[in-house]
């Protein structure tokens, strides 16, 4: 937990202040700045250095920010097995991807952040 107003981005609780949730407790775009900016989360270049525990984060093209998040649970020769909320809980990146690849609202942009422990 750390304190911090609602919409602040170095804020993450639950159940404080009478609100509920921060925003980046509840929201993908605010995670993934909380987690970089906040909690020095190491950006991963590539899908092969990623390792279980790291967070998924992904924008559509049609979307201003990222709206989704997931977390990696398994690495199997350099490719991440994901969990997720939505169609199908247990996946991979890759499948993730190819799902949206030929749609008219693609996958634009996808981050793999490793935490910083505590």
């Amino acid at each position: 937990m750390r304190p911090g107003g609602r919409k602040a981005d170095n804020a993450w609780w639950q159940g404080r202040y009478g609100f509920g949730k921060s925003w980046s407790w509840t929201s993908a775009d605010y995670l993934r700045r909380h987690v970089t900016k906040w909690r020095n989360g190491a950006i991963q270049p590539h899908e092969y250095n990623a390792k279980v525990g790291d967070l998924v984060f992904f924008k559509w093209k049609r979307e201003r920010v990222y709206n989704h998040a997931a977390i990696i649970y398994s690495m199997v020769q350099g490719h991440a097995g994901v969990v997720q909320h939505g169609l199908k809980n247990q996946t991979t990146l890759s499948e993730v991807i190819n799902r949206y690849r030929h749609t008219s609202n693609p996958i634009e942009k996808v981050t793999i952040v490793r935490p910083k422990t505590r």
